[in-house]
């Protein structure tokens, strides 16, 4: 297994992928419907990674955060008739299908989609041998920039899109006809992750490719800033696999890890921004950011990269055979 890292060519403090206005409108949506509904307090719930025990971690919005004693992947206690109501929510829905919320992501996001999806196309090359004219089943994907991104690359030859809250209307790719399947920023969201890496995996060919990202719960800033991080809340952020953890999922549900990479650019900046709010016993952290010049820090988010302790982990895995 290969384990990368790449280094930020742009200044930490420079990144920006949504505006304040959508972001702070899902956020209140989710806030509302949380403390609209009741909270679930199940102190021995087991870690959906690996089965281990959870020890209390934080709370959100009087919602529980475990940590698992075994892997280290953190997980929110909930209901999970509650969860899916809260993803099927009209509100929500409404907001991420309207066309400002998608021409918004798409114009912070394109360059970053761009370079990902050039990532693949090498790594594709490199485990199967070929990088153009895959059959490309693309899962929850709800952003029709990043839909039109994959269709129109240059690896793409069919394009399946499946669970997803956008219209598909695509050409359907049978089980087992996958060259890649992407799973991208969906795992955080997932109440039955062992029963979705079965349907994956059962769509891929003997040699396919997952292609996977996630916010993983070993990263600096989810374990530095546990309930003041504004970017995760219930019940958007349900599961944050460690690394580690999620290697070992992999393989027990039928996928060979070829290659893991934490290449996130923002653990420092979520960090530095929400510092005034930092627990009096991260007292490093604290003076780490009080005493370090933009280019130790920038340093530092390059240590969190090579370390693969950055909060935002890619994986490439290939289906096992039998």
């Amino acid at each position: 297994m290969l384990r990368s890292y790449q280094y930020t060519e742009k200044p930490y403090l420079e990144y920006t992928f949504q505006g304040n206005f959508f972001r702070d409108k899902q956020v209140q949506i989710a806030r509302k419907f949380v403390e609209s509904h009741p909270v679930r307090r199940d102190g021995e719930r087991r870690c959906p990674i690996c089965g281990g025990r959870g020890d209390y971690f934080y709370s959100k919005w009087k919602v529980d955060y475990l940590c698992c004693t075994e892997c280290k992947s953190i997980y929110a206690v909930y209901d999970e008739e509650i969860v899916e109501s809260y993803q099927n929510h009209a509100d929500l829905l409404e907001l991420r299908l309207c066309r400002e919320y998608q021409q918004e992501i798409a114009d912070n996001r394109q360059r970053v989609w761009e370079e990902f999806l050039g990532w693949v196309e090498v790594r594709a090359f490199r485990f199967m041998g070929r990088n153009r004219n895959l059959d490309i089943a693309d899962y929850g994907n709800r952003y029709e920039g990043y839909a039109d991104a994959v269709r129109k690359g240059a690896m793409c030859g069919r394009y399946d899109l499946r669970d997803s809250i956008l219209l598909a209307g695509e050409d359907k790719i049978g089980s087992g006809g996958a060259d890649l399947v992407l799973y991208l920023d969906q795992m955080q969201q997932e109440l039955h992750p062992a029963e979705r890496m079965g349907e994956l995996r059962s769509c891929l060919k003997d040699d396919g490719l997952l292609v996977m990202n996630t916010r993983a719960g070993s990263g600096f800033d989810i374990i530095t800033l546990k309930e003041k991080n504004s970017r995760i809340y219930p019940y958007e952020h349900i599961l944050l696999p460690s690394v580690k953890g999620l290697v070992a999922f992999l393989e027990r549900n039928g996928f060979e890890v070829l290659e893991i990479t934490t290449p996130g650019v923002m653990d420092v900046k979520y960090v530095l921004d929400s510092r005034d709010g930092l627990d009096h016993r991260e007292s490093f952290v604290g003076y780490l950011l009080e005493e370090s010049s933009r280019p130790m820090l920038q340093e530092f988010q390059r240590f969190l990269q090579k370390a693969c302790l950055s909060s935002f982990v890619c994986v490439i895995a290939r289906k096992k055979k039998g």
